[in-house]
């Protein structure tokens, strides 16, 4: 019966490529599973006449459920089963018609057809081959990839996880583009196969598309699994350095930095967690981690703490003064909250805003900062009953020097971080009239990325502020 339909069961993608094509070659109309889970997603969607798997799969020898009970407990309507076998010992005796050698092909599409005919009439058996769907627990989405490439399957395969969505498009089997959340290619690839929470669900059909990737299906799931255990290994190696902020560290001129090592420093002239620089890079993740284990090793890169940790500008006991200071910080004739600047090179300020930021009071502005060095706001701290206080950072680069007093403009206070520019920067304060404040007569040595100097450096501003000393 030509067009009959199978599902091939075997643990062994290769040897089910090798059956599956000499079936093909008879006018059997051949669907691919490599075990008992993926067996069942895909006669869920019905259509089959007859379920052909392979001795290990249908008889498992370690006392797990074989292919046909696993079926039976999925399906109303079970198909008929046939064991393919490799033993020669099994053709000395008496044949068995639920058996079939590997080699017998001329057998084993004698007892399809029978086995088809024998079901001509029942309507679950010719039910339509609908989308498949299949949980990436039970279905490893490489593994599955593997099967459609064999049966050279064309449509859409769509993943869900609860990182987010992506979809694959194949056509004849082969991977033709791949997009998960915001990435693109053999990145997306390779993170999809790293997932194990999740489903994928395949919808035959020629998808409209520009093909994008041209390697084998085979060769990308290959690739992306090394990378995939690769990226777990330098995860674990590189412990607390996944949790935590970084930032780049200027080096020696001498210093040779690869291409990749010149991306991720580049990226963290602002600081970001890994995570982020995995998501924003195109290199894959395994190359990014290897390059940050690398910087680190090499001192590098600076580690400003886990993102999630807050700190208390102020004891409860200290919060009215502070709030009276911030209301009294407001200059007369400027609408908005009162304004702290603070003045440094913008590497320096890079790890002062990030610091700012793990105030609990502190809000960050609606925009971005600006990608040319010119003033912003970097936090909103919120101290209660209507009072909030807008801390503000200004890059000490000479050529923006004449924007200055229009952001210095109505400010309580100047707070200079460092000594860059210092005679530009005394002349724009003085052209607006705001006092100046040196961090450097506080502490000594500021260490910006010291939540605890940070909010210290903050209060005291306010205090220096309220009592007129600059």
């Amino acid at each position: 019966m030509p067009g009959s339909r199978v599902l091939l069961v075997d643990q062994d993608v290769d040897a089910l490529a090798l059956l599956a094509a000499k079936l093909r070659e008879r006018g059997i109309r051949v669907s691919l599973a490599n075990g008992s889970q993926m067996a069942c997603e895909r006669a869920r969607s019905g259509g089959y006449d007859v379920v052909l798997a392979a001795r290990s799969v249908a008889e498992p020898g370690d006392g797990a459920m074989g292919v046909l009970d696993a079926l039976s407990v999925e399906l109303a309507h079970v198909p008929p089963l046939l064991v393919v076998h490799d033993s020669p010992e099994e053709e000395g005796g008496a044949r068995n018609e639920s058996r079939v050698h590997r080699d017998d092909i001329d057998r084993m599409v004698l007892r399809i057809e029978q086995l088809s005919v024998a079901r001509a009439g029942d309507a679950t058996s010719r039910a339509s081959l609908a989308p498949s769907a299949h949980t990436l627990e039970n279905a490893p989405l490489a593994d599955l990839l593997v099967v459609l490439s064999t049966e050279r399957r064309s449509g859409t395969l769509t993943v869900t996880t609860p990182k987010g969505s992506g979809e694959l498009r194949l056509v004849e089997g082969e991977i033709a583009d791949a997009v998960y959340v915001r990435l693109e290619g053999k990145k997306a690839i390779t993170r999809m196969l790293g997932e194990h929470d999740g489903t994928a669900t395949f919808a035959p059909g020629a998808p409209a598309i520009m093909r994008r990737i041209h390697e084998t299906t085979r060769a990308l799931v290959t690739e992306a699994r090394v990378l995939v255990d690769r990226a777990a290994a330098l995860r674990a190696e590189a412990g607390e350095l996944v949790a935590s902020t970084l930032i780049t560290v200027d080096g020696p001129p001498s210093d040779a930095a690869s291409e990749i090592d010149q991306h991720v420093l580049s990226r963290l002239r602002v600081p970001a967690m890994v995570d982020d620089i995995l998501d924003e890079l195109p290199h894959s993740d395994a190359a990014i981690l290897e390059s940050i284990v690398r910087l680190d090793a090499r001192g590098r890169v600076k580690r400003l703490g886990a993102g999630s940790m807050r700190v208390q500008l102020c004891g409860p006991d200290q919060l009215h003064l502070l709030r009276a200071a911030a209301a009294r910080a407001r200059s007369a004739g400027f609408s908005g909250p009162a304004r702290l600047v603070f003045a440094a090179t913008s590497s320096k300020l890079a790890v002062f805003s990030h610091t700012v930021l793990s105030l609990s009071d502190a809000f960050p502005p609606p925009d971005p900062a600006p990608s040319v060095p010119v003033p912003y706001v970097v936090a909103t701290i919120r101290l209660g009953d209507g009072v909030e206080l807008d801390i503000v950072a200004l890059p000490l680069v000479p050529v923006y020097a004449p924007l200055w007093p229009l952001a210095l403009a109505g400010a309580a206070i100047l707070v200079r971080l460092d000594e860059a520019a210092l005679q530009s920067l005394e002349e724009a304060c003085a052209s607006v009239s705001v006092p100046i404040l040196d961090a450097r007569a506080i502490f000594g040595a500021l260490e910006e990325s010291s939540a605890v100097q940070v909010a210290t450096l903050i209060k005291t501003a306010l205090d220096a502020n309220g009592s007129g000393v600059a």
